[in-house]
């Protein structure tokens, strides 16, 4: 039997546990990982699409991103605990193909588009559904994690903009279905 007052750890921290086990497994084992990333056009950047947000280029890239995935995982589960997975996945999926298509001829690793997928997400979603809740999350977002628009305009060459970019529309794009399929839902029901 669980007692339902007992804590709960945000399902975000598994998957920065994985992230940070990736990174000291760099560490351990011979050879560079960064061969694992999405290498742009290529068929084996298409398989490589699921995995290169858990291959960081070094500890200040993996914190870069650490803090901010903490804090947007936290308050995603804050709307809804399973959604974090859901859109986690999907974020992964549609931000590494855009990635795929639009990004240098370069491996892009990291979890930054993930990260700007959840970021884009949770303003998304306050716009389209204009609930209090959903507002408040995204005025917390907007209060601690503002700074991640300037991101986009990173263009320096060991940073991934078509990465960022593909995370921020695939936030957006996320949002949208989400919004659409739960009022089809609704008008399937009345």
């Amino acid at each position: 039997m669980t007692d339902s007052n007992t804590l709960k750890i945000p399902d975000v921290v598994y998957l920065l546990a994985v992230m940070w086990g990736v990174y000291v497994l760099q560490w351990l084992v011979p050879g560079n990982l960064q061969q694992f990333g999405i290498l742009p056009r290529t068929l084996s950047g298409l398989w490589h699409i699921p995995i290169a947000p858990f291959i960081h280029g070094s500890l200040y890239h993996l914190i870069a991103n650490t803090l901010p995935l903490l804090g947007l995982g936290f308050l995603i589960q804050l709307k809804q605990r399973s959604l974090f997975w859901e859109l986690t996945g999907i974020t992964i999926v549609l931000s590494g193909f855009g990635t795929w298509l639009i990004g240098s001829s370069a491996y892009h690793i990291g979890a930054s588009g993930l990260v700007l997928g959840l970021w884009a997400y949770i303003f998304a979603d306050a716009f389209l559904r204009r609930s209090i809740r959903a507002i408040v999350i995204a005025v917390i977002t907007l209060f601690l994690y503002g700074g991640l628009i300037f991101t986009l305009f990173d263009i320096r060459l060991h940073i991934s903009w078509a990465g960022h970019m593909s995370g921020m529309v695939s936030g957006v794009l996320v949002a949208w279905l989400n919004i659409r399929g739960e009022k089809r839902s609704a008008d399937n029901e009345s």
